[in-house]
């Protein structure tokens, strides 16, 4: 009997110390999660699994990012040990009183009786007269060419010349009037220049760029007739410069073809080596004039010579 009392008090004192075990925690992102969709509420990670330091450190980062404008909060200490960072040490709160108070208003001095608008003006128009300067310039700030007072639009040079017309209106009938003559004056030009000329050879005109069009025909034919000679050039170069590129192999046999056929088309024009065909201008342009002399025969006084002979 009693040891049915033992065993019984055994299993619920077993039953009583049962181990808590570990519970399984739902966190967004979790692999054992099968939902997609959360609310906003719900973060990746709980605050509880946040260290507290860090925490505070994010307390603190957002407190600093907070403007203390009123200067209600205490200030921080500064690091800085730079000499020309001027900061302001006005107390902020002793400002807001005076200003309440009315010390730091605005004082409005009263017009003076010596000096009024109309004397000032005419004290400008004295300087102006004796200075040639004004009235808008050094008396006033501002700066201005008292020569062109009246403005771009009108000649200050002379009166009788025509003056711009600074008019911006396009609706009145003089103004009508200009544009279409202003039009008319370039459909005439338009027209004149779109218009064949009675001057030029229609027939044996060719077209700038016709002209260029055939130069480059004649040049693409040019290449291709001389094209084995051009690589009979680039094979003997080929054996004498062996560390040459391609693009010097090229550019040199390019040369020799250009060279060969400038020396036949000098032997087509001059046909005869070593052949000047410059004029002789001792046989064409020579003088053939001649001195005739004449003697009287009798013994005279000869002016040119100062006394006499024959």
């Amino acid at each position: 009997m009693e040891s049915a009392k033992f065993s019984g008090s055994a299993t619920f004192s077993g039953s009583a110390s049962k181990h808590t075990f570990l519970q399984h925690k739902f966190q967004v992102g979790s692999a054992n999660s099968d939902r997609v969709n959360y609310t906003l509420a719900q973060k990746f990670f709980h605050k509880k699994d946040v260290r507290p330091e860090v925490l505070e450190a994010k307390k603190i980062a957002v407190k600093s990012k907070q403007s203390n404008i009123l200067g209600t909060e205490p200030k921080g200490w500064n690091a800085s040990v730079a000499v020309s960072a001027k900061e302001s040490t006005v107390d902020l709160k002793r400002q807001l009183l005076k200003v309440r108070a009315g010390l730091m208003d605005e004082k409005v001095q009263k017009e003076s009786k010596f000096h009024t608008d109309e004397r000032i003006a005419e004290q400008r128009r004295f300087i102006v007269s004796c200075t040639g300067q004004g009235p808008i310039g050094k008396l006033t700030g501002k700066w201005f060419n008292p020569v062109d007072e009246r403005g771009l639009c009108s000649h200050c040079i002379a009166e009788h010349w025509p003056d711009w017309n600074q008019s911006h209106s396009c609706h009145t009938k003089e103004d009508i009037k200009l544009a279409q003559t202003v039009t008319e004056a370039k459909e005439m030009r338009r027209t004149r220049m779109m218009g064949r000329s009675q001057v030029l050879n229609n027939v044996d005109y060719v077209h700038p760029t016709q002209a260029v069009s055939n130069v480059n025909d004649i040049l693409r034919q040019r290449k291709i007739d001389f094209q084995d000679l051009k690589e009979q050039f680039k094979r003997e170069l080929k054996v004498e410069f062996p560390q040459a590129s391609e693009e010097r192999l090229q550019a040199m046999a390019q040369r020799l073809l250009n060279e060969k056929l400038l020396a036949d088309e000098k032997i087509a024009r001059f046909p005869v080596q070593h052949e000047s065909f410059r004029p002789n201008l001792s046989l064409t342009s020579q003088d053939r004039r001649y001195k005739e002399y004449f003697h009287p025969g009798s013994y005279t006084w000869m002016d040119s010579e100062k006394r006499y002979g024959w």
